[in-house]
């Protein structure tokens, strides 16, 4: 009888053992692990066999050996059911991506540019069909991404192929180099965009995926020029403060087409291919000739950007006067005032730094006179109507509506200060660093200090195919586009919805995604293994073990 019981414990501790060890070890085939399961299953079969024999005698049955019997099936299914769940979950391709990055909803100008498409584009995904950590993260986290964005288009159409194996497809891409963490194709029609995966979280950036279909879904560039030969930024300049490479980068990634521009004094002329112009920065004024040359452009429907450098005074011209300030109140309605945005009770530089946010609180004891504002955003124009980021400007002129408007120009005032703020005219003062009191002259906040503005174009100079409308956007401040500035994401997505305004692309206009990720988990095979051990088997044996515990302590109170 105790042999008998010896012989079945013997037989489930070989089993248990053995499970265990085929969790541990890299290769569930070795030896290790096939010597105690067959010990286990010879065991356990001699254990059947002696209570089958024991069964032909009646007495037998009285001394319960059908219940162990009983006993011995069941532990049997039990382990069969071990054994079941075990293979189950190591072979069970399911995973959920629960980290910050995962969990994030697509940003607006993802969702916009998704569901104005027109036109069918492919997701062609290259994954190699290895078991490589790596891989499987980029490949996870790519797909994943990629269902959020077909749930906003019928027009999106992804495709999963293995470089290796559709080797034929990848040349007819003319994909000459393919990474092999992963390389996903965005097509429409004859236009292609490539971006390879690559780092330690490889993965289909949003922001990569949104500006490829950007330009893909575009069969034509809009042409940015850009003024030089008046101390402008330039766009081409890597300084990490006064340079203007990353707005250059961001522009040409959601598909402009930028070029310097150079006027001639004596015959100065914008290019017929011009869409924007973009004025950035001046350091002296313009020429009245080149102003005739701008006048012409903007009438014929023409799309200017004008950054003034707050700090950098306009130097006089050829006549002893001012002509851009002048040209603009005259022709557009826009008034670019000589004083100077400061909050005197600020300690610090920060007086003259200006921090716009949708915070309406500081605004709730003034008299508005901006019409419908959300703090310092008007909330009805496109550029910043979802506005929900800050922009920061280091100093800034004012820059408001002209109190005698042209006829046909609407000007809409976009951008203000919090209503501490007062305009000082002693702008040379202020920058010695002397003490500054508003007085009763200098105007009060909450001012005015980028607008935008409308001139409709005349019948007889309508182009074919052309803009009807010309489109002017200023602003008092030009460093928050410089290098310095657009690390600030408000001052990113504002420079970047003005032009998304200017060029008519409504669906640009909305904040764009952030490159916010989580660092992915790294388990070793010892880690998974330990894992895949603790949910199965470790489990299932503790449950057994306090089963047994408490039929020991039973047996022995009773």
């Amino acid at each position: 009888m105790k042999r008998r019981h010896l012989m079945g414990w013997a037989a489930l501790a070989a089993t248990a053992f053995s499970l265990n060890l085929a969790v541990w070890r890299p290769d569930p085939f070795h030896w290790t692990v096939l010597v105690p399961a067959a010990v286990g299953l010879a065991l356990g079969l001699a254990w059947v066999v002696s209570i089958v024999l024991v069964l032909a005698d009646k007495t037998a049955i009285q001394d319960r050996s059908l219940g162990g019997l009983n006993a011995a099936v069941s532990s049997l299914i039990f382990l069969g059911i071990c054994v079941m769940v075990y293979v189950f979950v190591r072979q069970w391709d399911a995973s959920w991506d629960l980290t910050a990055e995962a969990r994030r909803d697509l940003a607006p100008q993802t969702v916009r540019v998704l569901e104005s498409m027109t036109q069918d584009a492919q997701v062609l995904c290259f994954f190699l069909s290895i078991e490589d950590d790596l891989v499987q993260i980029a490949r996870g986290k790519t797909l994943r991404f990629l269902e959020q964005c077909k749930k906003h288009t019928d027009l999106l159409h992804v495709e999963e192929l293995d470089p290796d194996v559709d080797r034929d497809r990848l040349n007819a891409l003319k994909v000459t180099h393919a990474s092999p963490q992963g390389t996903i194709v965005i097509r429409c029609k004859d236009r292609q965009k490539i971006i390879l995966l690559s780092g330690g979280s490889p993965r289909l950036e949003e922001r990569d995926f949104t500006n490829a279909l950007v330009n893909v879904l575009r069969e034509s560039k809009p042409i940015l020029y850009y003024l030089q030969g008046h101390g402008e930024t330039d766009l081409a300049s890597e300084d990490p403060q006064s340079g203007g490479t990353m707005l250059a980068q961001l522009l040409q990634a959601e598909a402009y087409d930028l070029k310097p521009l150079t006027l001639s004094i004596t015959e100065p002329e914008i290019p017929a291919d011009c869409d924007v112009l973009l004025i950035g920065n001046l350091a002296s004024d313009l020429h009245p000739r080149e102003l005739s040359a701008v006048d012409l452009f903007l009438k014929r429907g023409g799309r200017m950007m004008l950054l003034i450098e707050p700090w950098a005074g306009v130097k006089l011209g050829v006549s002893q006067r001012e002509h851009l300030r002048p040209f603009l109140e005259e022709q557009y309605g826009i008034t670019i005032g000589s004083d100077f945005c400061f909050a005197g009770q600020r300690k610090g530089k920060g007086r003259w730094q200006v921090e716009l946010t949708t915070d309406d609180a500081p605004y709730k004891d003034v008299e508005e006179g901006f019409g419908d504002f959300k703090g310092a955003f008007n909330a009805t124009h496109p550029i910043t109507s979802s506005f929900d980021q800050v922009v920061l400007f280091e100093a800034c002129r004012t820059v408001s509506k002209a109190k005698n408007m042209p006829p046909g120009v609407a000007v809409t005032e976009l951008l203000r200060t919090p209503p501490d703020y007062w305009g000082e005219i002693d702008v040379a003062g202020l920058a010695e660093g002397q003490a500054m009191n508003r007085s009763e002259d200098e105007r009060k906040g909450p001012l005015s200090v980028a607008v935008a503005a409308v001139l409709p174009v005349a019948p007889d100079l309508i182009r074919e195919g052309g803009p009807r409308d010309a489109r002017i956007l200023a602003v008092g401040d030009a460093t928050f586009a410089m290098n310095g500035g657009m690390n600030t994401p408000g001052n990113l997505n504002f420079a970047l919805n003005a032009m998304g305004w200017l060029t008519q692309r409504e669906e640009l206009i909305a904040i764009r995604p952030s490159a916010k990720s989580d660092p992915p988990l790294m388990l070793t095979p010892a880690d998974k293994r330990a894992i895949t051990w603790i949910s199965t088997l470790f489990t299932v044996q503790l449950v057994v073990i306090a089963g047994l515990c408490m039929y020991v302590l039973r047996r022995k109170h009773q």
